[in-house]
């Protein structure tokens, strides 16, 4: 069974496995170009994963973003979707953003996961966008 979200950094060896699961949700499975899939923010973000047997089964990083937190890159191993792990990445990302006294937390979703947004309280923000080939929409949640 997937134990809890760990924060990492990119300097950490559990790196090298949530790099995997990006490149096989993303570049794989998705179709997105490889060589944006990994950019800039990479090193200067932090990363939580979700370990099953000693292997990343979950991630998603977190930047600073313009007074807020930008959540970025959240991807759970096909066969585990659906069993909550995507839910509790996102329920950490809404912890570390209270903590952290952050106005909000944003992200840019996938519009066929804008569902799964909205239930842990994002509201679309402006138009649906092209997005590495696939249509997204910026989500936000206000923290209290």
């Amino acid at each position: 069974m997937a134990g809890d979200v760990l924060p990492i950094r990119s300097d950490s060896p559990l790196y090298a496995g949530a790099l995997r699961l990006r490149r096989e949700v993303f570049v794989v499975e998705q179709s997105v170009p490889e060589d944006i899939e990994i950019d800039e923010l990479d090193p200067v973000a932090r990363h939580f994963v979700v370990l099953d047997g000693g292997e990343v089964v979950a991630t998603m990083r977190v930047v600073p973003y313009e007074g807020a937190l930008k959540v970025g890159r959240v991807a759970v191993r096909r066969d585990l979707r659906g069993a909550g792990l995507g839910r509790r990445l996102m329920e950490e990302a809404i912890r570390v953003a209270g903590a952290e006294g952050a106005r909000a937390l944003i992200l840019n979703a996938q519009v066929s996961a804008a569902a799964f947004y909205r239930k842990l309280g994002f509201v679309e923000e402006g138009p649906i966008f092209d997005e590495a080939g696939i249509p997204h929409t910026k989500m936000v949640r206000r923290m209290a």
